[in-house]
């Protein structure tokens, strides 16, 4: 089966008979993918019935073995060393998901506020394993977190690619020029300088 550059970029950073919980699976295209090529066991979750139904669809069509489940985020999985997947999502969602506890290895692909996201993960206890950016139609930050106590992500604002990067200063010197509330303003003004150094 064929994937997106995005889904592909992820399933290239998952090691082959690794545990899976894929949250807001949608179609679990991913799922059926490291489950055919890559012998994983995989839990593909949505707050959406429906979107669980479409995925239960495809997984009989590929006749491999996948486990669904409605559920909003984490709510009622037990973890135990599994690696948590969240694409197609804003920071502010992951970080409500990730509300707990936990030292699972992360694969994460957000919608925005990569450096915010990056910032909150460090204080977790996370630090940055992998990263990579495709584009496809519009450019992804797929980044690999393990947690490590004590550990710290340097790389908060360094990108590996240069017209993400370039792209990235344009949006928040954007969001500085229009915004007229003096800390955020002076926030994204922050944000933009060191994505430029690269710190």
């Amino acid at each position: 089966m064929k994937l997106s550059k995005r889904l592909k970029a992820i399933a290239n950073l998952i090691p082959s008979n690794s545990n899976i919980i894929d949250i807001g699976a949608d179609h679990a295209l991913l799922d059926i993918y490291l489950t055919k090529e890559k012998n994983c066991q995989c839990l593909a979750t949505d707050i959406s019935a429906k979107c669980i139904e479409k995925a239960n669809k495809n997984i009989q069509k590929y006749q491999v073995n996948v486990t669904t489940m409605v559920t909003d985020g984490l709510k009622n999985i037990p973890l135990h060393q599994e690696i948590i997947v969240m694409s197609g999502m804003g920071t502010y969602t992951i970080l409500k998901i990730l509300n707990q506890k936990i030292t699972n290895d992360l694969i994460i692909s957000s919608q925005n506020d990569i450096p915010y996201l990056r910032k909150a993960l460090k204080k977790k206890g996370y630090y940055l394993y992998q990263e990579q950016i495709v584009k496809d139609k519009h450019f992804y930050v797929i980044t690999y977190y393990k947690y490590k106590t004590g550990s710290k992500i340097k790389n908060l604002y360094n990108f590996s690619n240069d017209e993400y990067r370039n792209k990235l200063i344009k949006e928040y010197k954007l969001k500085y020029q229009n915004e007229k509330n003096l800390f955020y303003k002076f926030k994204y003004l922050h944000i933009m300088r060191q994505i430029k150094k690269g710190s």
